[in-house]
């Protein structure tokens, strides 16, 4: 029996060869939020979908494969184990996809739909371990449906549910979740937060150091981590760390609940940050007062103004320039004197991020420097070849642009939004005559509306943003027109060289979006105006020579 898990695959030659040998394919999915409880742990799911293999359709343990999805959301359509066990079917791996429960192939009814047609579609029959289901019969499909519609309905249920439960433990006083913060314990039985006696020491001493003894964070980082005081992840002290904890007002004895909310949109999760009008504060043990605080910042305000040093003299990849290693931004900041002149570099800020362990300085990426003047030079004179002719150049613009767009392909999005915002809403109708026909109870008509309800709102939104994108294109007509007059007025001076570094900077910020910065000295700019059918626009350019 072959296992695969997440984004294990078989190549190519081991697809080929299992052709005709593998009979069955057994899908399980547990997400973060399941409980290893009830049948869901995944080893319980493989090892009754096994035993169904053998019992109901006398297949061996050779002729199956089992696809584990440890994690995988019930409502994402891009899970890499289901999408690779489609890819199979298609290929002809399997005659039969043995699933514990429809919930564990899918908790949104929409996809549940979509994903049991295309399995049935390519002649393979889903058989479901606790749930019988036939697709030539409209009785199960119904019951099919309103079992998905109710899988649906019970996660949005539960998820509500354990939201307001949170808030309601937070306006009493209580945290129903945390993460870490640093000088506190989290105590399970109370759920409140009680000081971390080593911990707090350790912020006291922070500031300390800072007031009393004038040193700057990155001192203070240092020092810590020479006397190996673990830092609050790992044991790297960073500068940043050292502020930020100097900086957090939690300290002052009011944690704040809610400062952010996970939004999900297609099975993916994103963390947004909530206005704070909407947060709840906590009182918690103190540990600063607000006058110490109110120090805190000042002093470390300063040390930020005396710290930028001399102003570094203008370059031409300002906010551009990446490092081709790790991505990290690339700054100028490092400068070296030779004995033909000093030479300013751009430098990746990982490089320099000013971190510590067991005293010595840790450095996040290894990449090299690269001198600014030979490389604001390669690129400067790429762009003027780019730009001699704006008048081509800005029709090749929009013809780009026009592709990357396509006002007519969301247009024909749009069209098709509203004829899916009409079928919902059509069915939503069927689903309110058979509940007054009293074919289904109050309960189940609940659990059918209410998700219809939401992806009603979810298409009417996705609308607005796409009347917004049309909006985003036609406006850029004219901000081609203004381009066109930037580049004609500034034609003499681009091609003369008498533009100072504010102007050459304002028309690359035009074109470029960014500049990547290799260790074999190879440069790569990448042009704003891309084609979403494509690969971004890239051109390359390798430096003559290299300084350092």
């Amino acid at each position: 029996m072959i296992v695969l898990k997440g984004e294990e695959r078989l190549d190519a030659e081991e697809v080929m060869n299992l052709v005709g040998k593998i009979n069955g394919l057994i899908y399980a999915r547990v997400s973060t939020t399941d409980q290893a409880k009830k049948g869901y742990s995944l080893e319980s799911q493989i090892d009754k979908c096994k035993e169904r293999a053998k019992t109901k359709f006398g297949m061996k343990e050779d002729e199956l494969i089992v696809l584990v999805e440890a994690g995988g959301m019930g409502d994402d359509p891009n899970r890499p184990a289901l999408n690779y066990a489609l890819y199979l079917l298609e290929k002809g791996l399997g005659k039969k996809l043995i699933v514990l429960h429809p919930d564990r192939l899918t908790r949104d009814n929409t996809l549940q739909g979509i994903v049991s047609r295309k399995i049935w579609n390519l002649g393979v029959d889903i058989d479901f371990i606790e749930f019988e289901v036939d697709p030539n019969n409209p009785e199960s499909m119904l019951m099919y449906n309103i079992q998905g519609s109710i899988a649906q309905y019970n996660k949005a249920k539960i998820l509500a549910n354990s939201k307001r439960g949170r808030i309601q433990k937070a306006k009493k006083g209580e945290i129903s979740s945390f993460k870490r913060l640093y000088g506190y314990n989290f105590n399970k039985e109370t759920d409140k937060l009680e000081i971390n006696k080593e911990e707090k020491e350790v912020i006291l001493e922070m500031v300390d150091m800072l007031l009393k003894q004038d040193m700057s964070c990155t001192q203070i980082a240092k020092e810590l981590s020479k006397r190996g005081v673990d830092a609050p992840n790992g044991n790297v002290w960073y500068q940043t760390t050292v502020s930020r904890i100097l900086k957090n007002e939690d300290y002052l004895g009011t944690f704040y609940f809610g400062r952010t909310q996970v939004v999900q949109l297609n099975g993916k999760k994103k963390q947004v940050p909530r206005s704070r009008e909407e947060w709840i504060p906590i009182k918690i043990p103190q540990i600063i007062d607000e006058i110490t605080h109110e120090k805190i910042l000042l002093r470390i305000e300063n040390l930020s103004r005396t710290s930028k040093g001399r102003k570094s003299r203008d370059y031409l990849l300002k906010g551009k320039a990446r490092c081709g290693r790790c991505g990290g931004a690339a700054g100028s900041g490092i400068t070296s004197k030779t004995k033909t002149g000093i030479y300013k570099y751009y430098s990746c800020r990982n490089k320099n991020v000013r971190g510590f362990a067991d005293g010595e300085k840790y450095v996040n990426c290894q990449g090299k420097n690269w001198r600014v003047d030979l490389v604001d030079e390669v690129v400067w004179d790429w762009l003027k070849k780019r730009i001699e002719n704006p008048e081509h150049l800005l029709k090749e613009i929009f013809a780009e642009m026009n592709d990357m767009k396509k006002i007519s392909k969301l247009k024909e999005k749009q069209i098709k939004i509203e004829a899916d915002i009409k079928e919902k809403e059509a069915e939503e109708l069927n689903y309110v005559m058979l509940f007054g026909k009293g074919k289904i109870n109050e309960t189940q008509f609940d659990a059918l509306v209410n998700p219809l309800k939401e992806q009603i709102s979810y298409l009417n939104e996705e609308f607005k943003i796409i009347n917004g994108q049309i909006a985003n294109v036609e406006n850029s007509i004219d901000e081609i027109e203004v381009m066109k007059g930037y580049l004609t007025t500034y034609q003499n001076a681009i091609q003369n060289d008498v533009l100072v570094m504010n102007e050459k900077r304002a028309i690359l910020d035009l074109f470029v979006e960014k500049v990547l910065l290799h260790e074999d000295d190879k440069i790569e700019i990448v042009w704003k105006w891309e084609n979403e059918s494509e690969d971004r626009h890239k051109n390359t350019n390798h430096l003559q020579t290299y300084g350092g």
